[in-house]
Order: structure tokens, then sequence, then C-alpha cells
């Protein structure tokens, strides 16, 4: 069986189910078999779901219970009562077995488990005092069901290295406990006469008959007993020690002393040392060396598994967990993760946003994407673009050139595109409309994520050459209805958080240095640095600026319309090989950090997106 769905209410940040027209903030989730992967901003709400199902079924190495603080804060403080539910579908026999009586058929479905955690603040006077029931079907669930139930759960920023050390309970002593072929280790089958043993019991009390044979270890306690112990006795008592390891070990107190750490290397006769990174692939190893004999709901709640690790080692990881989630005992694990990498990694349809308390799962029956949208980001979404499932707002653009220049001219105009958590995408010329239908759903709420998608007009002025027009269209060639159409084709899959900008004229840098005069002067002046054969010195572009600014002043005084002049230096970026639009977009980047601009010296629709972009938070 499976986790399908995971429901809380007034639990943390999730708040009350929607009740009299008001919309509901609890929480409503449903998971798929195999591997889920959480994805969001820093206090959304992934932690809150984890902590929300390993309270619920209860979890591993974990003492956790509810308190206070996990009970939802509104306006008229802490709510009195909260619910978690977790439902698991598809029990085999064996599942059915052991849950069938707590098992129950909702109409016109198949058999499912709903195990429901119910706690209240049942003394006004005493907050803290909280009462709590875990039921299935109306019957408490304890015991040997509860036990069944329990999922392993990996929190953040876990010590590895002492979770697989020895010591009293440990991890490790726990993971090989209930490992299937164990129970044929409590013997003690140490044969004095043969000196052999073969389970671990015997080989622990081999070891302990050896270590008292030793002659130092026999001198010390020979010396012991008559120096120190022999001055304690009275009368006929008889106070005799001895030094041992295993003189009465039971199985769980060998496994207690074994500890899991990285073999030496070869020819080396110590053991290796390596980092926090590979101590938590190993950690993560173990884990599912358990999981994998697992006979019921084997369920692994992981938080940031790449903590300590580089991205090489992140994919094998999630490979990992990928071929766990899909072997015959399959194992369901469900990550939370801050890394564009890991989100890069896996298949997008595994993905879940969680933004502002709520989830938003990517597979195909929530989403506007298509077999062919996904079978494309598997193949382009990648890390630069992975950002994207952790922004508040989304930049979907053509090219480098506007990647480069759009923050500068946010900050020109008193926005700060980190400061409203906007990530930029650059999907260079295509599929614009696949990255942004991931935030686009086909029922109910869309996520609180701004996408802004802009994109060229791609027409020529009238004015343009054919060097310049290339196959473009000219602007006189379509009638104002025609351009029209144009923008609402180009707009087509607006819709929910996403909208399209399109360019006014032409392309980014023809619009921005039509403009305004200040901007057709930084553009020049942009175009010109670019044009050089090498990478000039700060002393080298001050003379290269003020040479470009004043044959843009020479333009202009000499009659030049501002759309002859866009021409002018737009002409080296579209016909020319020395001109780079991405360096030019740099310079253009370092040019407007120290230019006054206001909105009316940027084209409208970069001013509209980037406004779109960075506005306030709303809910």
């Amino acid at each position: 069986m499976y986790l399908a769905r995971v429901q809380a209410e007034n639990f943390r940040i999730f708040g009350a189910v929607a009740a009299n027209g008001a919309p509901g903030s609890a929480l409503d989730v449903t998971f798929a078999p195999g591997l889920s992967v959480l994805v969001g901003e820093n206090d959304s709400g992934k932690s809150a779901i984890i902590d929300a199902i390993r309270l619920c079924v209860s979890s591993t190495a974990d003492h956790s219970r509810i308190t206070l603080d996990d009970f939802h804060c509104g306006p008229l403080g802490h709510a009195d009562h909260l619910t978690i539910a977790c439902t698991f579908r598809n029990l085999n026999d064996v599942e059915l077995a052991a849950f069938g009586e707590h098992a129950l058929s909702p109409r016109g479905e198949e058999l499912c488990l709903k195990v429901v955690l119910d706690a209240r603040r049942s003394d006004p006077l005493r907050p803290h005092r909280i009462a709590v029931t875990v039921t299935a079907a109306g019957c408490a669930v304890q015991g040997e069901i509860r036990e069944s139930l329990r999922a392993t759960y990996l929190r953040p920023l876990r010590d590895a290295k002492a979770a697989m050390g020895s010591g009293r309970n440990s991890r490790l002593a726990q993971i090989l406990a209930n490992h299937p072929n164990m129970p044929s280790q409590h013997d003690n089958d140490f044969d004095h006469t043969t000196d052999a043993a073969s389970t671990l019991v015997g080989v622990m009390a081999r070891a302990d008959h050896h270590i008292n044979a030793n002659q130092v270890i026999g001198a010390a306690r020979e010396e012991i007993n008559k120096d120190f112990l022999g001055k304690f006795v009275i009368g006929a008592d008889d106070l005799t020690g001895t030094i041992g390891i295993a003189s009465q070990a039971s199985l769980q107190q060998v496994l207690e002393r074994l500890e899991l750490t990285f073999a030496p290397a070869t020819g080396s006769a110590a053991a290796t040392q390596h980092g926090l990174g590979y101590d938590n692939a190993l950690f993560m190893a173990a884990e599912l060396l358990l999981l994998g004999t697992k006979e019921t709901s084997p369920l692994l709640l992981i938080e940031e598994p790449e903590a300590h690790m580089h991205p090489q080692l992140q994919s094998r990881v999630v490979d990992l967990l990928r071929s766990h989630a899909n072997a015959e005992r399959p194992v369901q694990t469900i990550v939370t993760t801050h890394s564009p990498h890991i989100a890069s990694t896996v298949p997008v349809e595994q993905l879940t946003i969680v933004a502002r308390g709520r989830a938003y799962p990517l597979r195909p029956e929530y989403t506007k994407l298509d077999a062919c949208d996904y079978a494309f980001l598997s193949r382009f979404l990648d890390v630069t673009k992975a950002n994207l499932f952790f922004a508040r707002a989304v930049a979907i653009v053509e090219g480098d050139a506007e990647a480069l220049l759009l923050p500068a001219l946010a900050e020109a105009l008193g926005h700060s595109f980190s400061r409203s958590s906007v990530s930029i995408v650059n999907v260079g010329h295509v599929g614009l409309s696949r990255y942004a239908r991931i935030f686009q759903r086909t029922d109910g709420p869309h996520p609180p994520v701004r996408v802004a998608c802009i994109a060229d007009m791609d027409l020529a002025p009238d004015d343009a050459d054919e060097a310049m027009r290339k196959k473009l269209k000219r602007w006189s060639d379509l009638s104002d209805d025609q351009r029209r159409d144009r923008i609402r084709t180009r707009s087509a899959d607006d819709g929910g958080p996403v909208k399209t900008f399109v360019a006014d004229r032409w392309t980014l840098e023809y619009d921005l240095a039509l403009s305004s005069w200040t901007m057709a002067t930084i553009m020049h002046q942009a175009v010109t640095a670019a044009a050089l054969a090498t990478w000039p010195t700060e002393q080298d572009l001050v003379g290269t600026d003020e040479v470009a600014a004043k044959e843009v002043e020479t333009w202009r005084a000499s009659g030049c319309t501002l759309e002859q002049a866009a021409l002018r230096v737009y002409r080296p970026l579209r016909t020319g090989r020395k001109a780079s639009k991405a360096i030019a977009a740099q310079h253009a980047a370092r040019l407007v950090a120290h230019t006054t601009l206001t909105a009316a010296d940027l084209p409208a629709y970069l001013t509209a997106a980037i406004s779109y972009l960075c506005q306030e938070r709303t809910s």
C-alpha cells in the first residue's frame, strides 16, 4: 500500500477547511506511489507536511508529541482542536490481514486505510494539556497496528555519523535487528573445544573467551582481585571481578556495539575518513536496506537529502531513491528539498510545489501540461531553470540579454528581483508556454507564483533595410487589428498567474533604444563596447562610453529621429558578428546602474512586466 492523501486542519500553517463561503486554508495533498519531492521557498509548509505524516503514523527514532505550537494560530490565537488524516490505498493481502478491521470502503471505491489523529486542548487553564487520539474506522490504532504503520524519518541537518555509530538503542542496531535473517543470530553457538562460532552472539562469546585468556588482561584481573577487591572482603564474602565484553551478551547488546563506517582504502590499514555528504549517503543506504525488507507500508520521509552533498552526489542519491521506489518491494519516499539540482533531476510529475500553506502536485491530472510538455521539460528543465520552483515570481525570457539586463532595469525603477524572490528562466527562444503551464491548474486555485513571459513582437520598422529586416514583416505590412492578433497569439496561453508581455515594436535592444534618448545613449554605449575586439579595461570603457555618447548627441542635433537612432544602435547586433547581444546586455546593465531612470525612459511592456513580477506579496 502507499500513502495517497494527507489532510490537516488547524495544524501549524494550515488553518480551517472552507466553510460558509469563506476560503479554507486546511491542507489536502495527494501522493502517488514511488518518489514524491516537495519543493518551495522557506516557511511554505513543506516540513509541516512531513511532520503531519510522522505525527499521525509515528516515525522511527522520534519521540515527538503534539504541543501548543502545533495548533494553528489565527487572529484569535491558537485553535483548540486539530486533526491530521493519512489515507493509504492499494492494500495487498498481507496488509488487508493486518489492518482489515481498521479499513473502510468509501462508496464506489476500493478498501483504504484512513488513520486520523485528533488533538484537543481540553483545559483552558492548562493550555499545554492536550488530549490525543489516533483512530481508523472509529477504532483506536495502537500496539502492533501502529508499529506496522511506523514511517522512517530522516530529519534535516541530521548527524549521519552519530546515527550510524554504536551505543544503546542506536539506529544501526534497530536497522540490523529488523533484518529478516537476524533471528538466527540469537543463539550462542560458541564451542570451547573447537574454538568455533558462527552466530553473532557466539562470535562475541568467543571473543570474550580469548580476551579473558590474554596474559595482560589476566594479570590485571589478578591484581584487581588480590590488591583491591580482596581488601574489601568481610567474613566469608567472595568479591571477585572479571574483565570481558560479552559474558552474558544478548543479540541486542551485540548489535549496539556495532557501527557502520567506510572501509579502509585499498592498501591502507586505517579507515577512510569521508565528509558529511558521504556519511549522509551511507545513512540513507542503511535505512533503505531495512525498508526493502519490510512487508507492510514502507514509507521513508527525508528532509533535505542534499545536506552536505555536491550536485553530482545529489543526483546519485536521487537515482538510488527512485530505483527503490520502483523495486520489487517498492519504498514510497517523500522528500523535501531546497536544491534546484534535485528538482531538475526528478521528473516534473513527481514534484509538488508547496507555497504559502498550499500544496500543488504537478502530476498530469492537476496541471495544464500535456504529454509533450512533460517530455520537453524532462529534456530541457536543467538546474539553471529549476530555481523557478522556489520563487515567488518567475520571468520567462527568450535570451541571455533579457536574463542579464532585466534585474538591472528593475533596480533602476526601485524594484529588486532578489528582494521580490524573482527567478529568471532563459528558455532560448522556445518553450515559454511549456514552462509557464507548470503554474496553471486544470481545476482549483493556481500556485501563488506570478509568471511573466516576455516575448518579442518581431516586426521590423518600415525604415529597416533588407539586411536588418531579413525575413521579418515590416510594421506597415500589418494592420492595427493584425498587430493586435499577433499579440493575442503570443498571449494565447495566458491564464491564472501567467501573463505575457510582448515587445512594443520589435525586440529588446531595439525597443530599449527607441524608448528614450537616455536609453538610446546607454544602448549605443553598450553595443559599441561589445564590439571591441577584446574585453576592455575600465580606462578603455570610459573613453568608449564618452565617444558613443557624443555620437548620439550628434545624431540628435542633426535632426535624427529616435526611430532612426534606434536602428543605428541595433544594426551591429542584427547584422554584425563582432557585437554579442549578451555582452552588450552586460555593458548596458553596468551603465544602467549609474544612470537615473524613470518608467518613462523604458518600453511600456518592460515596465509592466517588472511591476507585475515585483508587486507586493498577496495571498
